[in-house]
């Protein structure tokens, strides 16, 4: 989406500089080279073109150019927005569990652990090791150790993905 008009005329009169510079120097260059009777018709095509591009900017402002209007309620309603993911609550509310499990040690031994245990009681299983205290203190296992846990204890993937 463009800049709004106000922040935009900074480029415009960089542009119109160039524009005059270069319409100069091109009618200097066909004022010497053309003959003293078709000077004045050098002159004149300058003026034109330069007047013309100021008149066809001045034209698309007022119009209402497309570019630079913001779309209307209807053109709104025809941009399609994106589709929301919707996850199922249970995930949601293990994913939560697991990152509340990473960033605090005491809701990790109190929540996620006794979890794993009965889940390790569940399928036949000793229950395996807590592990060690990560370096911060307060914090809880890592991902890569949370994983290893639940990896241990429900055993290798046997789909084929």
């Amino acid at each position: 989406m463009p800049l709004h008009r106000e922040r935009r005329w900074p480029w415009i009169m960089v542009g119109y500089a160039a524009l005059f510079v270069v319409v100069a120097a091109a009618t200097a260059f066909l004022y010497d080279a053309v003959a003293a009777a078709a000077r004045p018709v050098v002159i004149r095509g300058a003026v034109v073109l330069v007047v013309g591009v100021l008149l066809l900017h001045i034209r698309s402002y007022f119009r209402g150019d497309p570019p630079w209007d913001p779309p209307s309620l209807f053109e709104q309603a025809l941009i399609r927005q994106p589709v929301t993911p919707k996850l199922d609550p249970a995930f949601v509310k293990l994913r939560d569990e697991l990152a509340s499990s990473l960033a605090n040690r005491s809701y990790f031994q109190n929540v996620m652990w006794p979890r794993l245990c009965g889940l390790a009681r569940a399928r036949g299983q000793d229950e395996p090791p807590i592990p060690q205290e990560r370096g911060w203190f307060g914090r809880g296992p890592s991902l890569r150790t949370i994983a290893d846990l639940t990896g241990r204890i429900v055993g290798p993937r046997n789909d084929s993905r």
